[in-house]
């Protein structure tokens, strides 16, 4: 991971000065702006000209001064009258502001557990790490604070379920129970999803895609039941029961992702991610090409989807499944393991075919009527953890992935595909029996997209981030070196956390001390006054953790 420090020393203080400024979703402080000012230009001038403008009900004012040396103001705006994401453009579009960012309330980041009753049996959740990332993202929104949608294609759902009810995606467009198209996507009102089997938007009640739907986005923390991958994503409810069902639920899907594409989030449903825990035994694609179209413009439209294989002990490649037997790029196909980290002994495999495995053998889940049961298995319960971890991924801070949502879904959509993909845990098991050899980890896909995130654009068409990032331990630029009055470094760890950074004269003698806190996807910012002052000569720079420590020389220059 790389982090970007800046030291500007206030010696006159006494005491150093950091800041963070973490672009999360989650923890930004509502009615407040930080605002960099061109030098020369005062708060109370632009705070004037926005209270005369087409904004003036957002009633703008100056809250406290952040730094003289920068010209940074707090303001203040009154949100119920200007969205926070409206007023950050609004305040980035004006030639007379360097930048704007949204002031975040700062956290502890210990692993986040949920209050859910029987969290405590979730042996699926702490194994693909889900605790560790919870800490920095429960899902939700995106980073531009588009409601993230995943689509679950089953046979029924309890959507009145009581860790379900809020999560469920509701149509905007439509006028519940006028029987009315109002939207003119040939479904009237489609509230709450499709019913494809009934050609209605009413619902079966039935235990298997509640379950599913549980997994992926059941609420968290809500002192109820269980926690999902997602604790507030939406789920968005497709009813289906054949191959032709699917197909229609699939265009469906993608009309809604291409309508919230095409109208920039006006209208349509942000959805990033497909789920389908059904299939036909011993089938290879060939046969069935519809599925491989139907995926194939899923993922042009942005959305990956995640399938479970065969609950049979079988090579996909040798006798064939549908529809994990479809090798498509925007397709993810899930086997199943236990909390040994084996495959089940009957899920299907295919070193060509089954890209990962995905915990799944007896897990908790949700039942209709406000019910639960501790053992939920199979591939069907080992895909909604695939599912559920691709519309976490678009709930972190990563302003690159969001506008490549937008300007090209389709590699969006693989970037995210690759972040899964290239974290796995290996497991011997699963070697020589799938693509990658390995089990979901949420956590390390998570680190993969943060290091993608934080890179250069030529360090992603070099494709080596991964490796300076997040595979080494070493200061990776201290400049400039000489320094006069300013110095600024970028280091890489392996994980994120509590660190100090040090700095000691050639005598031994400590100059500087700060705990900071690493925040991922975004570089920490520390600000000190210069070191102008600092006698001529060598210092040393250290960057320790619980962990390791890691050295870099400079020298104060004349």
């Amino acid at each position: 991971m790389r982090f970007l420090f800046t030291f500007i020393f206030f010696l006159a203080l006494g005491a150093p000065v950091w800041g963070q400024t973490p672009e999360q979703v989650s923890g930004i402080l509502d009615g407040e702006m930080i605002v960099r000012l061109r030098a020369g230009v005062a708060p109370e001038t632009l705070v004037r000209d926005l209270n005369t403008g087409a904004d003036a009900a957002a009633q703008w004012r100056v809250l406290s001064k952040i730094s003289d040396r920068l010209n940074a103001w707090l303001l203040g705006f009154e949100e119920r009258r200007l969205d926070k994401f409206a007023a950050r453009a609004r305040l980035e579009a004006r030639p007379e502001v360097v930048y704007a960012e949204f002031n975040f309330r700062l956290q502890s980041r210990l692993d986040s557990v949920p209050d859910d009753p029987l969290f405590g049996g979730q042996w699926d959740m702490e194994l693909i790490e889900l605790p560790r990332v919870w800490a920095y993202s429960t899902g939700g929104t995106s980073a531009r604070n588009d409601e993230i949608v995943v689509a679950i294609l089953d046979s029924g759902f309890d959507i009145e379920h009581i860790d379900l009810a809020d999560r469920i995606w509701t149509n905007a467009a439509e006028i519940p129970g006028n029987n009315f198209d109002d939207d003119l996507n040939d479904h009237a009102d489609d509230l709450t999803g499709w019913n494809f089997k009934n050609n209605t938007p009413n619902h079966p009640i039935e235990s298997h895609g509640t379950s599913v739907a549980g997994i992926v986005g059941a609420a968290g923390n809500n002192g109820e039941g269980i926690a999902g991958v997602n604790w507030k994503v939406k789920i968005l409810p497709v009813t289906v029961g054949t191959s032709a069902q699917v197909a229609a639920g699939y265009e469906y899907v993608a009309d809604l992702r291409k309508r919230y594409n095409d109208t920039g989030g006006a209208q349509g449903a942000f959805v990033v991610a497909t789920n389908t825990s059904l299939g036909f035994d011993k089938q290879h694609c060939d046969e069935h090409p519809l599925w491989r179209d139907v995926y194939e413009y899923t993922g042009q439209v942005g959305i990956l989807n995640a399938a479970a294989t065969a609950n049979d002990n079988l090579d996909v490649e040798v006798e064939g499944d549908m529809p994990t037997s479809c090798t498509t790029d925007f397709l993810i196909t899930v086997t199943n393991t236990n909390r040994k980290d084996a495959k089940v002994e009957n899920a299907a495999f295919g070193v060509k075919s089954i890209d990962l495995g995905a915990p799944g053998d007896d897990v908790p889940a949700l039942t209709p009527f406000n019910q639960y049961k501790e053992t939920f298995g199979g591939t069907s319960a080992a895909t909604p953890h695939v599912a559920g971890a691709i519309g976490l991924l678009y709930a972190f801070p990563c302003e690159e992935l969001i506008a490549m949502a937008f300007d090209d879904p389709p590699a969006a959509a693989l970037l995210v595909k690759e972040a899964l993909l290239a974290s796995v845990d290996p497991l011997p098991d699963l070697a020589g029996k799938t693509v990658t050899g390995g089990r979901l980890n949420v956590y390390q896909a998570m680190r993969y997209l943060h290091g993608y995130c934080i890179a250069t654009p030529e360090e992603r068409d070099a494709r080596n981030f991964e490796q300076k990032y997040l595979l080494k331990k070493a200061v990776i630029r201290l400049f400039p070196n000489p320094v006069k009055e300013a110095l600024t470094f970028e280091y890489s760890t392996e994980d994120f956390g509590t660190f100090e950074i040090q700095i000691f004269n050639a005598m031994g003698q400590m100059m500087y001390r700060q705990f900071i806190e690493s925040v991922p996807f975004s570089p920490q910012l520390i600000i000190l006054d210069d070191v102008r002052h600092w006698p001529a000569g060598t210092y040393f720079l250290n960057v320790v953790s619980p962990t390791e420590k890691i050295t870099a020389p400079f020298i104060k220059g004349l």
